[in-house]
């Protein structure tokens, strides 16, 4: 069975959410549910995806991110993709989405990078 897994932890000022496993129709609302908290709390300066740990991503998951990544606008706040590989990095590149994220290859650099 497919799993997916969710958590978020302040690093400083920032905000890091570490996903894992397959995000999809069946596992997105574990991630909206997960960042419904983090923009609730009171928005980070910085907020990071790491999607290192993914192991799959359909069309769902994907429009969870760019809800996100618009949300994280509206509210004036800098979204990091860190660690997209795989499909998710395919459907990026085939959409033209590459360019709309803030892409960084580990969690560490993404928050150097402030």
């Amino acid at each position: 069975m497919a799993f997916f897994t969710v958590s978020s932890n302040l690093h400083g000022t920032a905000c890091v959410v570490e996903t894992s496993g397959e995000l999809d129709y069946h596992h997105a609302p574990v991630l909206r549910s997960e960042m419904t908290r983090v923009w609730e709390a009171g928005p980070p300066p910085t907020v990071v995806i790491d999607v290192t740990a993914l192991t799959f991503c359909d069309s769902t998951g994907v429009a969870e991110l760019i809800t996100n990544l618009r949300r994280s606008g509206a509210l004036g706040t800098r979204l990091v993709l860190v660690g997209v590989h795989g499909t998710l990095e395919r459907i990026l590149a085939i959409t033209g989405l590459r360019a709309a994220f803030e892409l960084s290859p580990s969690v560490e650099e993404a928050l150097r990078q402030r």
